[in-house]
């Protein structure tokens, strides 16, 4: 199918008619290229920033019917969709939606989903949507999603498991700086490739330029992002364009990774009752919640001797630069696989280096128990084991699965761990900031996964530090809780 996304110049809420004239004009140009789907951004009409829900009420607006013709107009006269961001307004007494809406090529409309994530201003004039419908069409199944969902997994992971092939974003993404050409945001950076990622799917966005009120500075950056979370088609920062992509859905969503959810039960849970809620609740002295980490890179093609030895050196300059806990990638030397006696030599010697540091050590072991071999990673203060937590998501590797995603508490922090493929499954970052986490540790091995960029997601969009310890070479590094790269090994 052939896709057209419109990226449209911004208009403030007096120039509403205005803007409506030129985005019917942009439709009909689209149209008439033969496309078969037209994707518009959020509040296409009459605008994003709307002053208050009392200015909204009196400014001069067309009624909902005559807006939901014009489309449907347009959509019957290309015998195309269309897909739009408009402000629906609310039944009496009720606040207006910030909608999307699908219009099918006979000019009606085939669903609506009104915005859930109201991150900011807009929750002073929009009410919050609370459903996530998938709707059936010529084209295939389609989800609806307004801008600031994309922030949440969740919304997309519900459409995918509801049998979505694309979702539609229509977005307001905004920006900041002082270059128009350069201008971006994490949802185009990191976050919406991860959606497309983690749930196998097409994602369509399309955004606005231009300056609203003077002071709402959108970014652009319209793309068309595959299942394998690359861009296929991406507009310019600042530009007023439409973005032509040509796409075909194969098959329902394809997960990259199989879920367990009987590991993810905290996402279900009453908020009141989740560790996150105790603890944001504890008063903080600043100064004791420091903590230096080390990140350690270690080339895996060596003997485990060579490997154990490298690990102590480097963990030793670590701790002598003032580092309490040391972390350890997911690739383990070939000896230390497939062998018990080795595994549980190599096993007691981290354990020995973390004693002779005096620091936190972080490591990842094949642990043999009950008859079951386990992929696992273990903590040890001090030669003390701590923590370990067996990986869960093992489908297909010969290893046991683990049952739970344990929070450990320790003088480090609170501590949760995830390894290798379980980064692309948004449940387990997510779970593991609900239990409290304050650091999520990411042990990688060997992988095709675009590490960093799940980092940078898994990071700001659970509001915790992400320190991952890949394999030689594939992009170790720490992430804030904002995404931002604190550090970063070299390749």
């Amino acid at each position: 199918m052939r896709i057209a996304l419109l990226q449209l110049q911004c208009n403030d809420l007096e120039q509403a008619e205005e803007g409506l004239r030129h985005a019917l004009e942009m439709v009909d140009e689209a149209g008439r290229r033969g496309v078969d789907l037209i994707v518009l951004p959020e509040s296409t009409y009459p605008a994003y920033y709307l002053r208050g829900l009392r200015e909204y009420q009196e400014a001069p607006l067309r009624p909902w019917s005559e807006l939901v013709a014009l489309f449907g107009e347009k959509a019957r006269r290309y015998r195309t969709h269309i897909a739009a961001g408009i402000v629906q307004p609310g039944e009496a007494g009720e606040m207006p939606r910030n909608a999307a809406v699908l219009w099918g090529p006979d000019g009606q409309i085939i669903g609506t989903t009104a915005k859930s994530f109201l991150w900011h201003f807009d929750r002073c004039w929009f009410a919050g949507g609370t459903m996530y419908p998938v709707f059936d069409t010529a084209l295939g199944r389609i989800g609806l999603m307004v801008c600031a969902d994309g922030r949440m997994p969740e919304i997309a992971r519900v459409m995918a498991l509801r049998g979505a092939q694309m979702i539609v974003d229509v977005t307001a993404l905004v920006s900041g700086g002082g270059d128009r050409a350069t201008l971006s945001n994490p949802q185009l950076e990191y976050m919406l490739p991860a959606r497309a990622m983690e749930n196998g799917i097409w994602l369509l966005v399309a955004n606005k330029v231009g300056l609203e009120a003077s002071s709402v500075l959108y970014c652009g950056g319209s793309c068309v992002i595959g299942p394998d979370g690359k861009k296929h088609a991406q507009a310019s920062p600042h530009r007023e364009e439409i973005v032509e992509c040509e796409i075909e859905l194969a098959g329902g969503p394809a997960l990259p990774a199989a879920r367990h959810p009987r590991a993810y039960e905290l996402i279900a849970a009453p908020t009141d009752t989740l560790p996150i809620a105790r603890i944001l609740k504890e008063a903080v002295v600043p100064e004791e919640t420091v903590v230096r980490v080390a990140l350690v890179q270690i080339h895996a093609d060596r003997s485990m001797e060579a490997y154990l030895q490298r690990a102590a050196e480097l963990t030793d300059t670590a701790v002598r630069q003032d580092a309490r806990l040391v972390i350890l990638p997911g690739e383990l030397p070939a000896e230390a696989a497939d062998n018990p006696e080795k595994a549980a030599l190599f096993q007691a010697r981290l354990a020995e280096i973390s004693a002779q540091a005096g620091c936190g050590l972080a490591g990842v072991v094949e642990e043999y128990a009950g008859g079951a071999r386990y992929r696992t990673a273990m903590l040890w203060d001090k030669g003390s084991l701590v923590g370990e937590y067996r990986k869960v998501h093992t489908d297909g590797s010969g290893y046991a699965a683990g049952e739970s995603l344990p929070v450990f508490e320790t003088r480090f922090g609170r501590l949760g761990f995830m390894l290798d493929q379980e980064a692309v499954l948004p449940e387990v970052p997510r779970c593991l900031m609900l239990g409290g986490a304050d650091v999520v540790i990411w042990q990688a091995g060997r992988t095709d996964l675009p590490l960093c960029l799940l980092a940078r997601a898994r990071a700001d969009e659970s509001k915790v530090y992400l320190a991952l310890a890949a394999a030689f070479g594939q992009g170790t590094a720490l992430v804030n809780p904002a995404g931002a790269f604190l550090a970063a090994a070299l390749p």
